[in-house]
């Protein structure tokens, strides 16, 4: 089935939103929050306003918040909830199979998602398919010095390729043992993620299958052809992240 822009509901205020998501997910904190400018997201929305000034976009795994500009942006995501944590989208799909036309988007955001999809490179192909000529991805994501993956190895682009080659499926247990070894027995497991069984991380896609920092994401773009229009190493408003912006 083919999702029609038409048919999908844009927020008319972008920051009440964002507010009433944070207020249900943070509670009273949500007033500091919204008032902190760097709690806000400040500067990774200027990034997302500079390198996709207009046009709708597709937000691949929102999860219970986002940093999009929600008035013009669809908010996607492959399951309802996260852990604990349920999420605001408004359509659910895969990211690597997206029910709309190829050339629809004028920017595809994804923050803190890729890491999670076993086939990162299938992924990537159907992002690039919906994305118009000269449209953008933009693309958080944890780096491993700065995340609960700090005791893993990075995964190289070859690594990657044999993935794609191979077709693994969303849930492959690849890294599943490695990723308990290094994550969950040196007591590095999300709080949100912990009452959930190995099947069931891998089954929600809830841990890591991949771990990188700028470099590797950038060799992983211009591979597929992106031309890279950004690589920041760090996020000042989010700082276990770093951010890769490239063009179709």
């Amino acid at each position: 089935m083919v999702n029609n822009l038409s048919d999908y509901t844009f927020e008319k205020v972008d920051f009440l939103h964002y507010f009433r998501t944070l207020l249900k997910d943070r509670g009273h904190k949500a007033f500091y929050q919204f008032l902190n400018r760097a709690h806000r997201r400040s500067f990774s929305r200027k990034k997302i306003q500079q390198f996709a000034p207009q046009g709708v976009g597709l937000e691949i795994g929102c999860g219970s918040r986002t940093i999009s500009p929600t008035n013009r942006t669809v908010l996607s995501d492959a399951f309802s909830s996260h852990g604990v944590q349920g999420s605001i989208a408004k359509v659910f799909f895969k990211g690597d199979k997206i029910p709309y036309e190829s050339e629809t988007f004028q920017f595809v955001l994804s923050e803190h998602v890729l890491e999670h999809i076993a086939n990162p490179i299938k992924a990537l192909k159907e992002w690039i398919r919906v994305l118009k000529k000269g449209g953008v991805i933009i693309c958080f994501l944890p780096h491993k010095e700065r995340t609960n993956d700090r005791f893993r190895q990075t995964t190289p682009l070859s690594h990657l390729i044999e993935d794609y080659e191979k077709d693994v499926p969303y849930n492959d247990d690849t890294h599943l043992e490695e990723w308990f070894q290094n994550v969950v027995q040196k007591d590095l497991m999300p709080e949100h993620y912990k009452h959930l069984d190995k099947q069931q991380l891998l089954d929600s896609a809830s841990i890591h299958h991949h771990v990188w920092t700028e470099i590797e994401i950038a060799q992983l773009f211009e591979h597929l052809g992106l031309k890279i229009l950004l690589v920041d190493p760090r996020v000042y408003d989010r700082r276990d992240s770093f951010l890769v912006i490239a063009q179709k």
